[in-house]
């Protein structure tokens, strides 16, 4: 990311304006020098819509010194290249600045103009190397996993539709308890149905309506979580939802696989999560209404975190509270089916959970022109559509 100008952006924090003033005159024609006096402005410069290349910071400056502020920089601009300028010696004190503030460069000063040059092109292909790194396996990311959506949503669509669903409710509790990892936690609801791809339609069709399973069609489901983990073993980034799919039958109370002496909060928080969405979603598939299944899930206790079942409580009654009817010629993209679309004699046409997409809208449009046509109105949620596009971002992945 370079300058209006076409010159890399340079934040250099010093206390001492003039030193400041000949830095921005010996480098302008190299560099789009910003300057700031002291660490406090150096911070708040920091909060520029446009991101700084590198940060230079001077070493010894009063109440926060160069090795605080960089620390403290690091944490404001993570993908900005950091350098120090000090004239300190002792070895020690070095290696603590440059690995608090994970630094880069370190000059000692007084620096030449060609050592400053020559250090800031550093520092600059530096920052473009992590930057295109990161993009890179953003890109390969979003790339893979819209794949392996867009194929869920063919091999499997009762599993695409059920991931969709456990998707939003947790996108809704995660904005009650918020998490660090939020991407790789919404990643794990989205893709721990993938592994329904490898299910018979007959054995998916049971699990989506809630039917009673065979001893063999239950260890077909209970396979779905290998299969998944082994689908997006091959895409970088991933061990954590692939961590949290492993732990996804594991019961807050130590109880489920996989086999281990882990439990409660020790439990991966997404394994946690996932647990109860896809207990909450079964309920609901059975007709239980969104209060019911809660204080099912509630009263069952023992195999659900407290907290996370007192957040999907809140939850699904915001969820609840936007649902409302619609007509056939007011459906729109974006939309979700908050209940099952049948034809006027009753017979199934879409499951609830579905995202109103061009090609399901024109798909309900073709069935409302034949005698049969669609039962109105329709039950649908106007939340945001979040199914099928990969929430990592660039500094979490990075």
């Amino acid at each position: 990311m370079t300058s209006v100008e076409g010159l890399p952006r340079i934040l250099f924090v010093d206390d001492e304006p003039h030193i400041l003033d000949a830095l921005r005159r010996q480098l302008r024609r190299e560099f789009a020098v910003e300057t700031a006096v002291g660490a406090a402005k150096g911070l708040f410069a920091l909060r520029a819509a446009q991101p700084f290349e590198v940060i230079v910071s001077d070493y010894l400056m009063p109440g926060i010194n160069g090795a605080q502020f960089l620390t403290a920089a690091r944490r404001a601009a993570p993908s900005a290249t950091r350098m120090l300028l000090t004239g300190h010696t002792n070895l020690s004190d070095a290696a603590a600045v440059v690995n608090g503030g994970q630094v880069f460069r370190m000059l000692l000063k007084p620096v030449d103009q060609d050592t400053m040059s020559a250090a800031l092109r550093d520092c600059v292909l530096q920052y473009r190397l992590v930057v295109s790194e990161r993009e890179l396996l953003e890109q390969t990311l979003r790339g893979s996993v819209k794949a392996l959506t867009d194929v869920l949503s063919l091999a499997s669509p009762s599993g695409f539709g059920r991931a969709s669903r456990m998707r939003r409710i947790a996108s809704a509790m995660l904005d009650i308890v918020g998490v660090a990892d939020r991407w790789a936690v919404e990643l794990a609801v989205e893709m721990s149905q993938l592994g329904a791809v490898s299910l018979p339609p007959s054995v998916a069709e049971k699990l989506d309506s809630g039917d009673p399973l065979t001893g063999a069609e239950r260890a077909m489901v209970d396979q779905i979580p290998a299969v998944s983990i082994q689908l997006i073993s091959a895409i970088p980034r991933l061990a954590p939802v692939a961590e949290a799919i492993r732990y996804c039958r594991k019961g807050f109370d130590g109880s489920g696989g996989p086999d281990d002496l882990v439990s409660g909060e020790q439990i991966p928080f997404g394994g946690r999560l996932l647990r109860l969405v896809q207990d909450h979603d079964a309920l609901m598939m059975r007709g239980l209404p969104p209060t019911a299944a809660v204080a099912t899930l509630r009263a069952d206790g023992a195999p659900y975190d407290p907290a996370l079942v007192d957040a999907l409580a809140v939850a699904s009654m915001a969820l609840s509270d936007s649902i409302h009817g619609v007509h056939m010629a007011d459906l729109q993209t974006g939309m979700v089916l908050a209940a099952a679309v049948t034809s006027r004699s009753g017979v199934l046409l879409v499951n609830p959970g579905q995202e109103i997409t061009d090609g399901l809208l024109t798909r309900l449009r073709n069935f409302a022109a034949l005698e049969d046509g669609v039962a109105e109105p329709l039950l649908v949620q106007t939340v945001p559509a979040v199914i099928g596009g990969a929430t990592a971002d660039a500094a979490a992945i990075g």
